[in-house]
């Protein structure tokens, strides 16, 4: 299968937007736990997930920025390969992107047990059943 630089800008560009909104969500619960006057040792367990989570979709987003970026500068000169290194990056970036959206489970949910052991089972309960349809989803891409 050969793939054109434009189409592997758009996938690249869908990879960016998606890694900043995760991230941006993920952000935002962050910022919510810092300020939060709770000293739970879950508390520092989520706020260590949801930082690991952040960087790691901070740097998809970006690296992908400039995967689509470097694709347009190969349309703009009317290259058709695309270079082993952009796609040998993407697929790290794609591993990157799983781990990420793993540790993004794992904070949503873990966050429950702040609250209540009732709302943690919950919490837990649904991270765990996207976790198995994501996987049962994602193993056709990656594995």
């Amino acid at each position: 299968m050969n793939i054109t630089p434009d189409s592997f800008a758009e996938i690249c560009k869908q990879g960016a937007f998606i890694s900043a909104l995760v991230a941006g969500f993920s952000f935002a619960f962050l910022g919510t736990l810092l300020i939060s006057s709770d000293r739970k040792k879950i508390t520092d367990w989520i706020i260590g997930f949801s930082i690991i989570t952040i960087a790691g979709l901070l740097v998809c987003s970006l690296a992908w920025t400039f995967c689509a970026s470097m694709m347009a500068l190969y349309q703009v000169n009317d290259r058709q390969v695309i270079p082993e290194v952009i796609l040998g990056s993407h697929k790290t970036l794609s591993f990157i992107f799983i781990l990420s959206f793993f540790f993004f489970l794992v904070t949503l949910g873990l966050s429950g047990w702040i609250r209540s052991r009732r709302l943690g089972i919950i919490s837990a309960s649904v991270s765990v059943i996207a976790l198995l349809y994501s996987i049962l989803i994602m193993r056709h891409f990656i594995f």
